[in-house]
């Protein structure tokens, strides 16, 4: 990640700060403990998209009600409420592929405590009012599943056989549409011929 020059600025509590750089990344800071959270632009919208829900998840805690909230935002990073900690925390996972484990929390991130939470609300109205682009980004866009799957924003943790699986269910409907929209009517043994014949079904007996 190379270093840019920081544009914005913004108070969260104590040492926390919000931070936007010349190339509209965004990082949440502690300056003390060095602490921080990382956003794209595309991670940031996908992140302010949720912060009604975030927020929903923090009112709960505060009056002591169970909450276990988790949500992707983009990469590795998720964001997290959970009403055994009173904090909001942005932290990036990881998933030992060798082990075959459900994605786990790192050591990377930042717990932002309720009052940084509400800075932090305040702080990216700011941030959309002093840097009118950070309006105009939007989060990732695909033309197909596999298109999504193959992106490391959205689905960091894909497996090739999830991607193989869509891509044969793709095939499949594009196939099927090919032979309903023929003008000839065709058989069901003309159909098991045409999908035996395909490269993706050639297994099919």
């Amino acid at each position: 990640m190379l270093l840019s020059k920081i544009v914005l600025s913004l108070d969260l509590g104590g040492t926390r700060r919000l931070q936007v750089h010349e190339n509209n990344e965004v990082f949440i800071k502690d300056l003390a403990t060095k602490k921080c959270a990382f956003f794209t632009p595309p991670r940031l919208k996908r992140f302010v998209g949720v912060i009604g829900d975030i927020e929903e998840q923090v009112q709960l805690s505060s009056v002591g009600k169970t909450t276990d909230y988790t949500m992707h935002i983009g990469g590795m990073w998720h964001v997290s409420v959970d009403s055994k900690f009173p904090t909001v925390d942005i932290r990036r996972w990881y998933k030992d592929w060798r082990a075959g484990l459900s994605p786990k929390l790192t050591r990377v991130g930042i717990a932002l405590t309720y009052p940084n939470w509400e800075k932090l609300k305040t702080a990216i109205i700011d941030v959309e009012n002093e840097i009118p682009a950070m309006l105009a980004v939007s989060p990732c866009w695909y033309d197909s599943q596999v298109d999504q799957m193959f992106c490391e924003e959205c689905s960091p943790f894909h497996k090739m056989e999830d991607v193989t699986d869509v891509k044969a269910a793709e095939a499949a409907k594009k196939l099927m549409i090919d032979i309903n929209s023929s003008d000839d009517a065709v058989d069901f043994t003309q159909r098991r011929k045409m999908l035996r014949t395909h490269p993706l079904f050639s297994d099919i007996e």
